[in-house]
């Protein structure tokens, strides 16, 4: 039993003091956003999943400027898969379309997923100045 107290202790130690610095004030996207931050040291090698997924466009660029800061000032690499087109467009990134066949290198600006962006706000450009 003690054991097992202990074991909760540590758990909810490590949440309060890695995942929630304060609930009440940070929304699941700040919060994520927060968790990378705190997260990444220097000289380290880190893997993303579509990092993006909880995060507003807004803290996704703040995301893409803090790893090139990383990168560029702390030795750090990353290798992330996303759909953002925040996060493709990172300073110096190599691209590798895996949806083609064979995956091809290609710029940011010639991926489908950008391109669906692109095309949508170009259909509703008009409506930005009503």
């Amino acid at each position: 039993v003690a054991d097992a107290r202990n074991k909760n202790k540590s758990q909810s130690h490590f949440i309060r003091s890695r995942l929630i610095r304060n609930v009440q004030e940070r929304s699941n996207g700040e919060s994520s956003l927060s968790l990378f931050v705190d997260s990444i040291l220097d000289d380290g090698l880190y893997i993303l999943d579509e990092p993006e997924n909880s995060l507003s466009p807004a803290n996704q660029l703040e995301l893409k400027y803090f790893i090139e800061d990383c990168v560029r000032n702390h030795g750090c690499q990353f290798i992330v898969s996303t759909h953002s087109p925040f996060l493709l467009s990172l300073k110096g990134a190599r691209i590798y379309d895996v949806d083609s066949n064979p995956v091809e290198v290609k710029k940011w600006t010639e991926l489908e997923c950008v391109s669906v962006y692109r095309d949508f706000f170009k259909e509703n450009e008009m409506k930005f100045s009503e």
